[in-house]
């Protein structure tokens, strides 16, 4: 389970046993990171419990104990509803359980059903609250959306508060 070769992973076809594969990976040391070495999916997340999301900026959280529930209205009384970028009430749910919004999410920058031999690809890996992940969605140009945004605003408020002479 800890030795994935990349051309066999490309082989796999079926959405489903892609899936079966991130799930079954979770406690295992399967990605070798630049910084962290050979870590798995669970033990990445982990440690950026409490550090800023990258993209919005709210603290993200991890432990499934503390931030979870496996009771729908608990999730609403607890604030994990918010809005999705239709406007709809949305709760982060995983089977049978709801998570927080800003809980941590390991993303695929590539999406692992269209390049499943980078699933467990450090380069390919990104962290992210599960509610940015949500807003992602399947977006390859994300990232450089949300930086463009982030520098459109910083010259609009650097023009507002200096103005031209």
């Amino acid at each position: 389970m800890t030795n994935f070769n990349p051309k066999e992973l490309a082989a796999l076809y079926l959405s489903a046993d892609i899936s079966d594969i991130w799930q079954a990976s979770q406690s295992y040391a399967v990605i070798d990171h630049p910084s962290f070495g050979k870590i798995s999916p669970n033990d990445y997340r982990a440690k950026y419990h409490q550090k800023p999301c990258p993209f919005c900026g709210q603290k993200m959280f991890h432990g499934k104990l503390a931030h979870s529930t496996n009771n729908k209205q608990e999730a609403i009384a607890r604030g994990y509803e918010y809005l999705d970028k239709n406007g709809n009430k949305i709760i982060n749910r995983a089977g049978n359980t709801y998570f927080h919004p800003h809980y941590v999410t390991l993303d695929h920058k590539l999406n692992k059903a269209r390049c499943p031999e980078r699933m467990f690809d450090s380069s390919n890996l990104q962290i992210m609250c599960w509610k940015c992940n949500n807003l992602k969605g399947d977006n390859n140009a994300y990232e450089l959306q949300h930086n463009l945004n982030y520098l459109q605003d910083l010259a609009e408020e650097t023009l507002h508060r200096y103005p031209l002479l």
